[in-house]
């Protein structure tokens, strides 16, 4: 229950952009870094690409951090206060910004990859367990919306956004630029009121259950990234993996009897939220794919980082453009329905992109066009609705920890997603020296991401109420 006072509040317009604005912030500005990359090792004397050690770390900085403490960080919003961690996440982000954008050399980068990792794990579960209690359920739905067009929406540009930034303007400014738009948040959010979970005395801090899925998450995240070059049976990556099943071993049970666990695992319980997480999680692996096809359509179509991201352009719209008819379809007939159909729609992502024995560039980029644009339309149709399970599903309580484990669900997909498809990719290349079977492989892998986050969200997502 929250403490929500007895006369309900009515967030205004400006309150609820305030928060899409402050979830924006990792979403278009950190995630735009992929297509910089050539411009930041250059300015920064490091080797091109992500050849470099260091560069490769404050690529997946980011995205790692964000991951790993974004369910951490929702319980303790829900404890603490949601708009008060709002606003920390909010300023963690502006040193963010500022260290990357005005960083000298590469270790600056990485702490300033580190801050907006994790103001990101902050500001969007936060902002999630807001809607929850700022919105009645009628209202709720159109709120959603918003917020997942800061996510999906964002992302769906920071390609394009990061290209225009590294070609035209400068990589700086893809960090800078982000300043202006977090001290507006601040702004925005001035008269935003506190919401948190109704305090039962002091709790003690689940130290064991926060240090067990840290380690054991970048135990699991090393041995799919550096599996490969370690050998899949050595002792460090067998290490990895046996740290990680450890770490699995301690975190359930010391969730299940500690007094204010991390990760309140009573959750999942609820079968709707359980299929909704993993199928989120499905979805936002295929974040690999498109990582693999910016990589492929340089390296072996030859194309230059700004051409290869105005094929993300069907993506972009069929996002915006579809996101509402998600919310809406989901109201209508359940959310099931979209969810289902969106993640068959990312089949039509994999099948056309995998194609890489196709000889005409003209005939391969029209299919990749529109093999993005399925992205997008699968997107724009899940996400509203597995997002409105989330945390209708939960507690007011634990609104923002259910929203947290949720997006958790989308970085480490992500995450994971990438260092997977990125091991196929590599493994193929080296065994057939073709970099085209190599994206096809790889690429065609998404197929059972697809699948799976269509057959959960089939039998484990709800269907319309009665």
């Amino acid at each position: 229950m929250s403490n929500a006072p007895t006369a309900p509040y009515k967030c205004p317009p400006s309150v609820l952009f305030g928060m899409c604005i402050g979830v924006s912030i990792y979403w278009l500005f950190a995630l735009s870094m992929n297509p910089m990359v050539p411009s930041i090792a250059r300015d920064l004397g490091l080797a091109l690409g992500v050849a470099d050690p260091n560069l490769s770390l404050a690529v997946s900085m980011a995205g790692l951090t964000a991951g790993i403490c974004m369910m951490p960080m929702g319980g303790l919003a829900d404890q603490f206060g949601r708009m008060r961690l709002t606003r920390v996440g909010l300023a963690l982000g502006l040193i963010g910004a500022l260290l990357c954008g005005l960083a000298p050399s590469i270790w600056p980068m990485v702490a300033g990859r580190f801050f907006l990792g994790l103001s990101a794990a902050i500001v969007m579960p936060a902002t999630l367990g807001l809607v929850k209690v700022y919105y009645n359920d009628e209202d709720r739905p159109r709120a959603i919306t918003y917020w997942s067009l800061s996510t999906a929406g964002c992302a769906s540009f920071s390609s394009l956004f990061g290209g225009i930034m590294a070609t035209h303007v400068g990589w700086r400014w893809a960090f800078l630029l982000a300043v202006p738009c977090i001290l507006l948040s601040f702004v925005l959010l001035r008269t935003a009121p506190e919401r948190k979970a109704v305090s039962t005395g002091k709790r003690p801090f689940d130290i064991i259950g926060f240090s067990a899925l840290i380690i054991g998450l970048l135990a699991l995240n090393l041995f799919i990234a550096k599996g490969k070059a370690w050998g899949w049976t050595s002792m460090t990556s067998l290490g990895c993996l046996g740290l990680f099943a450890l770490m699995l071993a301690i975190f359930v049970p010391n969730e299940k009897r500690h007094a204010a666990p991390i990760a309140d695992l009573t959750l999942f319980n609820r079968r709707a939220y359980t299929g909704t997480v993993i199928a989120n999680l499905f979805v936002n692996s295929l974040l690999g794919v498109l990582v693999v096809i910016m990589i492929y359509l340089q390296k072996g179509r030859g194309l230059t980082a700004m051409q290869a991201s105005l094929l993300t352009l069907g993506y972009a719209a069929a996002v915006l453009s579809l996101m509402r008819v998600g919310e809406k379809v989901g109201q209508r007939m359940g959310p099931r329905f979209p969810m289902v159909l969106g993640g068959l729609f990312l089949i039509g992502l994999v099948v056309p992109l995998s194609c890489t024995f196709v000889q005409s560039n003209v005939v391969y980029f029209t299919l990749v066009f529109f093999g993005l644009s399925f992205l997008g339309v699968g997107l724009g149709l899940f996400m509203t609705p597995a997002t409105s399970v989330a945390i209708g599903e939960a507690p007011a309580e634990k609104a923002a920890l259910a929203g947290g484990i949720f997006k958790m669900g989308s970085s480490l997909g992500g995450a994971f997603g990438i260092a997977i498809h990125l091991a196929i990719f590599g493994a193929v290349l080296q065994s057939t020296k073709s970099i085209h079977l190599a994206a096809q492989y790889s690429i065609g892998f998404g197929l059972v991401a697809a699948v799976v986050a269509s057959a959960v969200s089939f039998f484990l997502a709800p269907d319309l109420k009665k």
